[in-house]
């Protein structure tokens, strides 16, 4: 599960790439963001870490899952009591 600013960062890059065909730089990522450049900086290596974007230096940054996975739902079921 994505914190807040990760996935910011991540649809930032995701549209920004899409539009620009570039990777923003760290200054474009903070303006938009709205984020320092240290929170910035961690978002990116979580990012990284749990395999939602590659690469090293930012304007090397591939992304491989543009979205937050969805937290999958166990299906609860309902006994009735009074049923055989």
């Amino acid at each position: 599960m994505l914190s807040d600013t990760e996935r910011k960062v991540l649809r930032i890059l995701y549209n920004f790439s899409n539009i620009h065909h570039c990777m923003p730089d760290l200054s474009e990522l903070e303006t938009k963001s709205g984020y320092n450049q240290e929170n910035i900086k961690q978002a990116l290596s979580t990012l990284r870490e749990q395999g939602y974007i590659m690469g090293k230096k930012l304007s090397e940054v591939k992304i491989i899952e543009g979205w937050p996975r969805e937290k999958k739902e166990e299906k609860k079921t309902y006994i009735n009591p009074w049923m055989d």
